[in-house]
Formats: structure tokens, sequence, C-alpha cells
């Protein structure tokens, strides 16, 4: 719950600062965190947007961007089809939804890294013509159908669709955004009540939190350079798309040997180590780069306050290490958890155990820095290079992983 929590308020804040996107998660995280059912979790999931959203407006009203009129046009159509999308869920199996939703964040995810800021303001009488108006309609009519049926706010179908056919700047589309999605995302909720529950135990503190972030994005979003938090933000739509899909794919495929053999078993270590080894010379031969985590780490630190860091490859790297990880566990059947093996007889809880990974993490960017670079900076790419300081540096992170091991394994009485 704590980790749902903590994904909530990551949700309100991606809704106040895009004006959507937030709500691409919120059925995931509510069906696979918190194991709600797949219906219960898309009804929730459109009262909690609605929530969030109005919230989030609120935060942009002051700014006066917000557009009211071509906001109940256009929102106006959207109740209308979030209202019958909601009353149609009922006769779709579960599978077929969340395939659908599964597909709708990878659009979603697409759309976003292909978007292009429009800066020119169209012709506001021609912004009028009747023509734009009904396809204006059409648009919010055929975006509420898919809000209503799986759960999300579709901020980021809106906001397109205000920026060509309303002919609004951007800023001023991602605040009327917010007035769409809260009238349709709550027309939506409407539509599923009678045939789906809601565990108040479970939303209430979800969206609170999620009310709180949005707050909080709506203030950031007049100072944040959205174009790097939208890419990495929909990277992360992405990879739960890929999630969401493969979790709804036949028994048939995900039974193949080809499968199993791909995404589940373990690959054989001279395999591993000829990926690792195409990467590093890959990176080496076509851009004279040299792999390095740490490195990265430090230029992460360093994104608010330095032009070079967020300009540079490797933390962008790092988020590919990161997702790519999470997507291969997630292709193999596994579900994001606070597990720690062997050591979750030394912390029971979730706060504990967050303790103690930020801990082992300090002492590891502690010990990389001393070392000047990390396992994968001296291990794979120094001793390949042939410095010594790199061959030093690995047999010293190679011993005292041997003697922590064994003092653990002694103080854990054996210990598996």
């Amino acid at each position: 719950m704590l980790v749902a929590l903590l994904l909530a308020t990551f949700i309100g804040l991606a809704l106040g600062l895009f004006g959507g996107g937030g709500s691409i998660l919120s059925v995931a995280i509510l069906t696979y965190a918190l194991g709600m059912p797949p219906k219960a979790a898309i009804a929730a999931s459109l009262l909690i947007i609605g929530i969030t959203s109005s919230a989030a407006l609120l935060a942009h009203l002051r700014s006066g961007l917000v557009s009211f009129r071509t906001g109940i046009v256009f929102g106006g159509a959207g109740m209308a089809g979030a209202y019958a999308g909601g009353r149609l869920a009922v006769f779709i199996p579960d599978g077929l939804l969340l395939a659908g939703f599964g597909l709708m964040m990878l659009i979603t995810s697409v759309a976003m890294l292909r978007a292009k800021p429009v800066a020119a303001q169209l012709d506001a009488a021609d912004s009028r013509s009747g023509r734009r108006t009904a396809l204006m309609l059409l648009r919010g009519l055929g975006v509420g159908v898919v809000t209503g049926m799986i759960g999300a706010g579709g901020g980021f179908l809106i906001v397109p669709a205000l920026v060509l056919l309303g002919g609004m700047p951007m800023k001023r589309a991602v605040a009327t955004s917010l007035l769409v999605i809260a009238m349709q995302s709550l027309a939506g909720f409407a539509g599923h009540l009678g045939h789906s529950s809601v565990d108040w135990q479970v939303v209430g503190p979800f969206t609170l939190m999620a009310t709180l972030g949005s707050i909080a994005g709506g203030v950031l979003a007049q100072r944040t350079p959205q174009r790097l938090l939208r890419r990495g933000f929909a990277w992360l739509v992405l990879l739960f798309g890929v999630f969401v899909v493969a979790r709804q794919l036949p028994d048939a495929v995900k039974h193949s040997a080809l499968y199993q053999h791909v995404f589940v078993a373990r690959w054989p270590w001279w395999l591993g180590g000829m990926a690792i080894a195409s990467v590093v010379l890959g990176l080496l031969f076509s851009e004279n780069k040299l792999l390095g985590v740490s490195t990265g780490c430090a230029e992460l630190c360093r994104l608010p306050r330095s032009a070079d860091a967020r300009a540079s490859w490797r933390p962008r790297f790092l988020l590919g290490i990161a997702l790519g990880g999470a997507l291969a566990a997630l292709l193999a059947g596994y579900s994001p958890t606070l597990s720690m093996g062997s050591f979750d007889s030394l912390a029971s809880s979730g706060a504990a155990r967050l303790s103690l990974l930020f801990g082992a993490g300090l002492l590891i960017g502690t010990g990389a820095r001393l070392a000047g670079g990390c396992t994968s900076g001296h291990g794979i790419v120094g001793t390949a290079l042939g410095a010594r300081s790199s061959w030093l540096a690995t047999a010293l992170f190679l011993l005292g992983g041997f003697a922590t091991t064994r003092v653990l394994l002694l103080l854990g009485g054996g210990m598996q």
C-alpha cells in the first residue's frame, strides 16, 4: 500500500504538469499493485482522476489559461461518450478490457514521444468554424468512450485535439484539458455505478495522495522543463503498457518454448557476457563513449543545475538500464515488490526495507566515488583497457563481496 500511495502522488504530479498521462497508470496500479478486479479498478480510476484533475484545475485557474468555452464543448461531448463507455464496459470481458487498456498505453506513450510543442496559434475565426466544431465534438465523443471503458482520463488524446482543432497554444491546451478530463472522468464513473463497487478504504487515501500531487504539479507546471519530464514519463507509460499487454497474452504464447527461452529462463553466462561486450564495444566504436554507471549517477544528481548534465547521454542510459531490467522481470511474470530475499528477516515493514535499501545505496555510491568508478566502469571497461587501477579495484570489489557474504552467512546461521 505504501508503494501504491507513492505512485498515486506521482500520478497526480504528472496530471498537474502535463494535463494528462498520470491517469493512464492508475488502472495498472490499482489492478496489479493493490489487487483490485479490473472493472472495479477502472471505475475507481475514473473517480480518482475526476477529483484529481479538478484539484489540478484549481492550480491552473490563477494563470488564466483555462478556455472554458472550448473545454465545455469538448468536455460535454466527452461526458456523453464516457457515460456510454462506462455502461458498455459491463458487457466486455475483463481480459479484453485490460488488453485494450494496454494497447491504449502503448499508443499514448508513442504519441508522447513523438509530440512536438506547438507555438503558433491558429486563426481564431477558423477555430470557431462549423467544421472544426463538428470535428471537436466527434473527437470529444470518441475520447469519452475510451475514457469510460478503460478508466483513463485521455489527456494525451485531448491535448493534441485542443491544439489542432481548438487553435490553442500548448500551455493553454494543457490547462483546458484538465477541465475536460474532470468532466468526462466523473461522467464515466457515473456510467459504472450499479455494476462496479468502490473500495473506499483504498480509493480514499489513493485519491488524497494523487490530489496533493496534482496541486503540486499545477504549481510547478510553469517552471519545469516539460520536454525532459514528458519523455521520461512516456517511457514509463510504455513499460507499463508492455507489461499489461504481456499479462493478457494467450497461454499458448506465454508457454511456448521460444517465449520461455527468451523471457523466462535465465540466459547462459556466456551469452550475457557477449551481450554486455557488444554494448560496450558498440558505444566505443560508434559513439566513442565509455560505459560507466557511477558517472551517470553523478550527472543525474546535477540535472537541475547543470545544462551539460541535461544534455548528456548518461542519464538517459541509466533510465534505459532501469526500464530494461523492469521490463525483463515483467515479461518473465514477476511483479514489482519490496521483497529482499534473505534480508526480509532484517526488515519486515515497507518503511524499514526502504530505509535499508537507501542505506545500501548510500554505501555503494560512497564506495564508487572513493574508488573513482563502479563495477561497470572498472570491471568491464577499465580492465578491458588494461588500466592497472581498474584491475586492482575489481579485485578488491570481488574480495569485499566474498568477505561480506561469508560474514552474513555466519551471522545468519547459514541463511540462503
